[in-house]
């Protein structure tokens, strides 16, 4: 490919990233400030800090059912620390302007959300497709694949919104594409060890079941570079888990986070939508139709992302180009997908996808590459990934969109998919 191309070919995938970004923007203007309860959770934690209530939400503006009560005082069932860095950002907004939360959070939410979203999400794309120069991914098949990671995965639908899912997982890509210029590329600068340890700690401050993802990455680098991997990795990836428990202890007297204590007194006080959870919080499915709707269902990785059934077969494939990472991968894939068949019933509440398998995504776009590369001269192949990445990106835009009619606001809605099974009448919820 000549100079010119590829400078040409950058600035699209640069356009694509911005385009968006500026569509989260939009959608993000247009939704209310606050879209439920579960990022009412995090963002009544961020009120109570900066007014000095501590980890108590009780006098808090936003209604939550994600909270619990301890010693006769209500708690975000987040895990604190990430909450408690945002209300860093919101002091240093309010020194500096005057604004605070909730008489300016038009402005300071969306401030913050543009911080922890928007910017990470766009930067994201733009490395995504670097990478894909890297791995020499041509011409069609790299917009693709950049089209997909722009439009067409759930991370564009939830950065709208304040959750952790987002966050963890443009950590680990960021932790993965520092990863990826260490081993793959020998580029042994501090600063890619430094950014792989925090980035790979900040994954498992937002999703718990990440530890072993750090791990890996830990002793991938320590086995290639121990020095720089122990001099650099290593401190930035214990200043976040000090953090971590230090703020834990804070708020909730141990250091484990409240929702590991679901079956407790924390949880199941008098008044808690816990007690008797309604509609799709309370199903009680048989484990085959759960697991089914984690895949094929109304919450199904391949039934609203279809896209990700080619790098799925990307990670079976013997010999992937990125071998250690792509099985890696694979192996947090299928155990997390065991993993919560078997620990739980729960959807994660009224909204659109496994929102849980979201830290995911980056192994899943990695290994989407290598695929469509080698399979788009193929006019069948050609035909299904497009149909395939329409479906994704109008499961996408459906979650941006939400369901006015029911005051569910943007991701925290029923998927296109669970509405046509509640009107088929093989689910009730």
């Amino acid at each position: 490919m000549r100079e010119t191309q590829i400078n040409e070919l950058r600035w699209i995938t640069t356009l694509i990233a911005f385009v968006a970004s500026g569509l989260v923007l939009g959608v993000m203007l247009r939704l209310q400030v606050v879209s439920g309860a579960n990022d009412g959770s995090r963002w009544d934690t961020v009120w109570s800090l900066t007014n000095g209530k501590g980890y108590i939400i009780d006098e808090a503006p936003y209604s939550t059912i994600d909270k619990v009560r301890r010693d006769g005082h209500f708690y975000s069932s987040k895990p604190p620390l990430m909450p408690t860095t945002l209300a860093g950002f919101a002091w240093l907004i309010r020194a500096t302007t005057g604004w605070s939360i909730p008489h300016q959070a038009h402005i300071v939410n969306r401030l913050i959300l543009l911080l922890v979203n928007v910017v990470p999400f766009c930067v994201m794309v733009i490395l995504y497709a670097n990478l894909l120069e890297r791995m020499h991914v041509r011409l069609a098949p790299r917009l693709f694949c950049v089209l997909m990671a722009g439009f067409g995965t759930y991370l564009t639908s939830y950065s709208v919104s304040l959750n952790n899912h987002t966050q963890a997982a443009w950590a680990a890509f960021f932790a993965l594409y520092c990863t990826i210029r260490i081993r793959y590329d020998g580029q042994t600068a501090w600063y890619y060890f430094a950014s792989c340890g925090c980035f790979a700690a900040w994954t498992v401050a937002n999703e718990m079941v990440a530890l072993f993802f750090a791990v890996f990455l830990f002793g991938f680098l320590f086995r290639s570079h121990p020095r720089e991997t122990l001099k650099y990795f290593l401190p930035p990836s214990v200043l976040i888990a000090i953090a971590y428990f230090y703020t834990t202890y804070i708020s909730t007297g141990g250091f484990l986070p409240y929702y590991l204590y679901f079956n407790t007194a924390y949880y199941q006080y008098e008044g808690s939508h816990w007690l008797n959870p309604p509609g799709i919080d309370g199903a009680n499915e048989p484990k085959w139709f759960y697991l089914f709707n984690l895949l094929l269902g109304h919450h199904g990785v391949f039934s609203l992302t279809p896209v990700f059934l080619i790098a799925f077969f990307g990670m079976f494939q013997r010999k992937p180009a990125m071998e250690a990472i792509q099985r890696l991968g694979l192996f947090l894939s299928l155990g997390l997908l065991i993993f919560y068949t078997f620990k739980t019933n729960n959807y994660g509440g009224v909204c659109q996808g496994v929102r849980w398998l979201f830290w995911l995504i980056p192994f899943w776009l990695i290994s989407l590459a290598p695929v469509v590369d080698r399979s788009f001269h193929s006019r069948k192949f050609r035909v299904f990934a497009l149909i395939a990445l329409l479906l994704s990106i109008m499961s996408a835009s459906h979650a941006l969109s939400g369901n006015k009619d029911k005051g569910r606001p943007g991701p925290w809605s029923p998927s296109w998919v669970q509405i046509l099974m509640h009107d088929m009448h093989w689910i009730e919820y």
